[in-house]
């Protein structure tokens, strides 16, 4: 099956590449190494940024070309978080310096420390300060937080909606992990969808993405979502304002069949958008998730006959 411009415009640059961490831990060599080599291949519209960790920004060679997404380091407390945010500041400055135009980053990820995850004026305070050292590098953040509980996924974007009228402010969460545990339930990604479209907030997911529909791993014992799920879900709570209920259920579907992909547009049982509509939700809405392999998911899609 040729490819359909629906499913082009939904998984363009879709993935950003996170060889360096876990499970795949690749040395930054090795992991700078497959993502240019990605990016010369017939699937490089499917690539993302590269997500590297501030601290780790000192070791790209000085003649790289790349799109960058930051990982901060964060902090356990108010003042660690802080310190360190300063600090990867100053990374990014002296990497852009290094490189000039060669390296570009526009992204910072970051999660926030525990001790703001229960004090809405410790969390408002933080992300104030924060947007107020990022402003001036031109940078968008990222603020990590458990869709699992629901309540700081709330505030976190009710505060990030005042935020994001004065600079890029989004919201990442995990959809998996090496554990069963770190893997939130279809009933909670589906809410923290809608309520990104309630709060006018854009996502991005990391870890746990690897296939496109779910299913069962066998090694970490979970059943795992997939990326065509996600997707397609935040697609139509963006442009149709789907409530958590039908979301719920698109994450859920496991058959390939129900996602349908033409050149004018996607459709899931009755609902339906348009090409144009998804490439505009994915541009500014609902971004990319990180994952530390590119064959995976690519391979998976061939197998089903759609790459």
């Amino acid at each position: 099956m040729a490819l359909s411009a629906s499913l082009k415009a939904l998984l363009s640059g879709v993935i950003d590449y996170a060889g360096l961490f876990p499970p795949a831990k690749l040395p930054l060599p090795e992991a700078l190494a497959n993502h240019l080599h990605y990016r010369q291949g017939a699937d490089a519209w499917m690539l993302g940024r590269f997500i590297c960790p501030a601290g780790q920004l000192r070791e790209l060679p000085g003649e790289v070309s790349l799109s960058c997404s930051v990982l901060a380091r964060g902090g356990d407390t108010e003042e660690t978080f802080l310190a360190g945010l300063a600090a990867d500041l100053a990374e990014i400055a002296a990497c852009r310096e290094r490189h000039g135009g060669g390296v570009v980053i526009d992204l910072l990820e970051v999660k926030l420390p525990p001790s703001v995850t229960r004090d809405e004026s410790k969390l408002r305070s933080l992300l104030t300060q924060t947007a107020e050292m990022v402003k001036p590098a031109g940078l968008g953040v990222f603020f990590e937080a458990s869709v699992g509980d629901n309540l700081l996924a709330f505030r976190l974007l009710w505060e990030l909606r005042d935020l994001s009228r004065h600079f890029q402010a989004g919201f990442k969460f995990r959809a998996g992990g090496l554990e069963a545990n770190a893997f939130p339930s279809s009933e909670d990604l589906a809410k923290a969808l809608v309520d990104c479209l309630y709060a006018n907030v854009p996502f991005k997911a990391t870890a746990g993405l690897h296939h496109p529909f779910p299913r069962y791993d066998a090694g970490v014992g979970v059943r795992m979502h997939g990326f065509i799920n996600l997707f397609v879900a935040g697609v139509l709570v963006r442009t149709l304002g789907i409530g958590a209920d039908i979301a719920r259920a698109v994450l859920k579907d496991e058959n390939p069949a129900h996602f349908r992909f033409a050149e004018s547009g996607l459709r899931w049982h009755e609902l339906e958008v348009l090409t144009e509509e998804i490439a505009a939700a994915r541009q500014k809405w609902v971004l990319s998730f990180g994952s530390c392999s590119f064959d995976e998911p690519r391979d998976d899609l061939r197998q089903l006959g759609w790459l």
